[in-house]
């Protein structure tokens, strides 16, 4: 069978078929054709971190993207990666739009064959959000062109197409639109701001839901609907306070629909508690490859035949870098989680190094970044779905906070995660961080991180200059 990998950011499940008010009618036609999976997580809420985990069935410090791709972290063994193995499997690897677990056009050393994006693609001289567009255009179409010219005795393909419009900045609103019935997600207090905000990010879903369309429509007008898996997902939650960047359920519960012939049926979703790190293994069984060694995840296919419910008792997530260094653990079962900080210094409760955006300012406003952060936090998800209740210093919760410290040390010591050496994740050579407390808002000047930001980049130039 064939692989289409339709990606794109920072959604978390903010979709139709998940309950938003979002037109999305070919995502949901998908899962009614598929499986929709409401319980799926990444293992590391930041771009390309989550994506590596994806695409390697490592967690970040084993495969070492511990950070963001264009900051200079990069991926140990990139043979690893699942474009580099479905090649070595005799599939056609090939790769339209977005991909972040490498720097860019550096594809090919990922192990994909065809990379469709020629070079306008990367040329920018608009603003970012019609870049975003443009890029997204030229992906669809590309990948549309890439099927319809494949001849029956081709090899079979894997097809990754990754969406950036979803990402900040988001589409302007045409002048007549009412963001007046629009209801921002939990956890974000219903101003015009961020009503405002969600309505600019339905606008990005419902574009990038008509070009997953227009590549569905190709694939049945060629004949291989049938004959291709196809998987949706995202990287992480929403990129608003509490959700992106951080491991709290808004920021690493994602979307994720799986459709696979002869395995999973109609209108089916489960509630399985499952990892992103889990889909590697999941499709080496479906597509009948062998599971390379060095996978970390359990296998979900009893999941989508539905010969069980569950496969795994919990999941484990991690922090390591997004803008800056904030090392952080987690391991989540059906009833509990439990947070680590290993940065005893953090200055703000709700980490702030998410992109710019009103919700975010609604929050600095209120001083709500100028609160301290517990270094341990323990939340009953049944009792307290959005984790605002934290009970680790509760005398009653001693036993359940004691068992779920025993499983994340357990995972610690099993995976050699070097927090435990060293209480930190070190920066690999040629990589970028800001210091916790540099972040930018709106109404705040952030001459300081450009200064380090440059003072870094200086330091890399020289060394590569020298080397």
């Amino acid at each position: 069978m064939n692989l289409l990998y339709l990606n794109t950011h920072d959604i978390g499940r903010y979709l139709n078929i998940y309950g938003y008010d979002v037109e999305t009618p070919n995502l949901n036609q998908l899962a009614k054709d598929g499986m929709l999976l409401r319980n799926m997580h990444c293992a590391s809420p930041t771009c390309s971190p989550s994506r590596a985990v994806l695409l390697t069935g490592q967690y970040p410090h084993n495969n070492g993207l511990t950070g963001l791709a264009h900051r200079g972290f990069d991926i140990t063994d990139k043979k690893t990666h699942l474009a580099a193995f479905l090649r070595q499997q005799g599939y056609e690897t090939v790769l339209a739009g977005v991909q972040h677990e490498i720097r860019t056009r550096s594809e090919s050393e990922l192990g994909y064959e065809k990379v469709l994006n020629g070079e306008a693609y990367y040329q920018k001289g608009i603003r970012q959000e019609e870049f975003l567009t443009m890029q997204d255009e030229m992906a669809t179409e590309a990948a549309v062109v890439y099927l319809q010219s494949r001849k029956t005795t081709d090899r079979p393909f894997y097809l990754a197409v990754g969406y950036g419009c979803t990402h900040r900045e988001y589409p302007d609103l045409p002048q007549e639109y009412n963001c007046s019935y629009i209801m921002p997600p939990k956890g974000v207090p219903d101003q015009a701001g961020s009503r405002q905000d969600m309505a600019r990010l339905k606008i990005a879903l419902e574009r990038m839901d008509r070009y997953c369309g227009k590549i569905i429509e190709t694939l049945k007008a060629i004949g291989e609907y049938e004959n291709t898996v196809i998987v949706f997902t995202t990287d992480h939650g929403l990129p608003i306070p509490k959700a992106k960047c951080t491991l709290y359920d808004d920021g690493t519960g994602v979307a994720m629909i799986i459709k696979a012939p002869g395995i999973t049926k109609p209108c089916q979703s489960s509630d399985a508690l499952l990892s992103q790190i889990d889909f590697y293994p999941t499709l080496c069984e479906i597509l009948s490859l062998p599971q390379p060694e060095w996978l970390q995840g359990v296998s979900f296919l009893p999941v989508l035949n539905q010969t069980s419910s569950e496969v795994r008792n919990e999941i484990y997530g991690e922090i390591n870098y997004h803008i800056a260094c904030e090392p952080v653990r987690s391991v989540r079962t059906s009833r509990y989680k439990y947070i680590r900080h290993y940065l005893a210094e953090y200055p703000y409760q709700i980490p702030c190094h998410i992109d710019d955006s009103e919700p975010k300012e609604i929050f600095h406003q209120a001083g709500i970044f100028e609160q301290k952060l517990p270094m341990e936090e323990l939340y009953d998800l049944v009792g307290d779905p959005q984790e605002r209740n934290n009970l680790a210093e509760c005398p009653e919760y001693q036993k359940q906070k004691n068992e779920m410290q025993n499983l994340l040390l357990d995972w610690q010591v099993k995976t050699g995660d070097p927090l435990l050496e060293t209480g930190t994740v070190c920066l690999p050579a040629g990589a970028i961080a800001s210091t916790p407390d540099s972040y930018s808002t709106k109404t705040q000047v952030i001459l300081p991180e450009c200064r380090q930001y440059l003072g870094a980049l200086k330091e890399v130039l020289q060394n590569n200059i020298k080397g």
